[in-house]
């Protein structure tokens, strides 16, 4: 886990290095920047639940009980869209734009290397996407979360990060204990720690280019 534990050091640094994220934390965030990253969100969200089931039935044979746990963690991960969405429409922010919005170019190549992973490449290695973004909604989801609901005051608009921040927090755990314990092949590792490193750099790259007005 010690590589996975620097990816995780290493996101939450160049997250909270960024300037309209600097300013959510000491509240005084830019709405529209928020609204930019929700529909970055809606558009994740939209493909996770697939991805993870993917992964997993590619596990079946080869690692039944990492089948098992992605399975499961697919049906957790459905509907989350809806949340981003929802969050967008309170915000003002029409149904119609969010569904015809684009991604920044960063999330989108994550999204696409999720699935090359998960479809085409080793299934294990999909554990280095969750742990990364689990951790990083661990870690920040509550506070932005927080910070983003004084700011705005009781209307909604912050269900996505909120909820994120509380589910995150067990997601986590179970894939610490997952990984550590039920993942020993040393190629799986690797694996997991090369995927780690392509999505923290696209991770972070996403949040420069909503900061940055990427549309």
């Amino acid at each position: 886990m010690d590589h996975l534990l620097a990816v995780r050091r290493q996101v939450f640094s160049g997250i909270t290095s960024i300037g309209a994220v600097q300013k959510v934390l000491s509240g005084s965030p830019n709405i529209n920047v928020y609204q930019r990253y929700l529909k970055n969100v809606y558009y994740y969200a939209c493909h996770s639940a697939a991805v993870i089931a993917v992964a997993g039935s590619r596990c079946v044979n080869t690692h039944p009980e990492l089948a098992h746990y992605l399975m499961r963690h697919a049906n957790e991960e459905l509907g989350h869209e809806r949340w981003a969405l929802n969050d967008l429409v309170q915000l003002g922010v029409p149904e119609a734009e969010v569904r015809a919005s684009r991604p920044v170019p960063a999330c989108a190549a994550m999204v696409g290397f999720e699935y090359l992973v998960a479809e085409r490449l080793n299934p294990v290695g999909i554990f280095g996407w969750l742990y990364t973004l689990e951790a990083m909604g661990n870690d920040l989801g509550g506070t932005i979360g927080e910070a983003m609901k004084a700011a705005i005051g009781k209307g909604g608009g912050v269900k996505f990060v909120e909820g994120h921040g509380v589910a995150d927090h067990d997601h986590t755990d179970d894939l610490t204990q997952v990984i550590e314990h039920r993942i020993k092949d040393a190629s799986d590792r690797a694996d997991i720690d090369f995927v780690a490193d392509v999505i923290a750099d696209l991770y972070v790259r996403m949040f420069e280019q909503i900061a940055a007005g990427h549309e």
